[in-house]
């Protein structure tokens, strides 16, 4: 093959390269398209984040099903705490034998068969959001953890990686309604605020938005937005 020839091969190659036919064939062209497709994934992602909506706070029931599943009233049976004492007493035992494994099946039975049924128990009947923002509930869950290496913050840890995809769907039918403290007290702003108290307001509104943020109380944008707006007074 003589020269000429040569050239003329190399110049018709990158024509096709440069004109996108070859793309298939051509890893370089096929590579050019990643970064196009992570910002699209992102952008995506992001667009999605904006649709969710995360409750404020969280209602009575968290507490009251967390009290029943822990301490067996109502209609939970047994309750937890005594099935952890069994668990940690057994565990106990076989750590201080040296029988270390015996010791690690009793704490992951006792978690796969106990613990985290009673933590889908309470999100089953209120929401994973609502469990998640109840810092009390979750601090009391953690309590009756077993296991080496784990520590305070399990509870929230597994309800965000178990429940990833389900956290911030529309939950109007749960947040659209503030409860009876939460309605009085942005009520009780209000009037404090129109007859020019706006200290006062601004302290109750501190406290509400506290008591909304710890999981004591559940209120809907439109509430926790006002109680926002005064609290950021302080």
């Amino acid at each position: 093959m003589d020269t000429q020839e040569l050239e003329k091969r190399i110049k018709a190659a990158n024509e096709k390269f440069v004109s996108g036919e070859d793309a298939g064939d051509n890893p370089a062209a096929s590579v050019s398209s990643g970064p196009t497709d992570v910002y699209k994934s992102r952008a995506k992602a992001r667009r999605d984040e904006l649709k969710k909506r995360y409750p404020k706070g969280s209602s009575a029931m968290v507490r009251a099903v967390a009290k029943s599943v822990l301490t067996g009233d109502g209609a939970a049976g047994v309750g937890l705490a005594p099935h952890h004492k069994r668990a940690k007493d057994d565990s106990d035992y076989y750590r201080e034998r040296g029988e270390l494994d015996k010791a690690e099946i009793v704490r992951n039975q006792y978690m796969e068969e106990r613990f985290l049924p009673a933590v889908e128990t309470i999100i089953a009947y209120t929401s994973p959001d609502e469990v998640l923002n109840c810092k009390d509930v979750l601090s009391e869950l953690d309590k009756f953890v077993l296991g080496t290496g784990r520590s305070d913050g399990y509870t929230a840890q597994y309800i965000r990686s178990s429940y990833n995809n389900a956290l911030g769907e529309d939950l109007s039918a749960r947040t659209g309604k503030s409860d009876d403290f939460i309605r009085r007290t942005v009520l009780r702003i209000k009037m404090l605020a129109d007859g020019g108290m706006n200290r006062e307001a601004i302290s109750l509104a501190v406290s509400a938005k506290k008591q909304v943020d710890d999981g004591s109380h559940i209120a809907n944008d439109e509430d926790y937005e006002i109680i926002g707006r005064v609290a950021a007074f302080a």
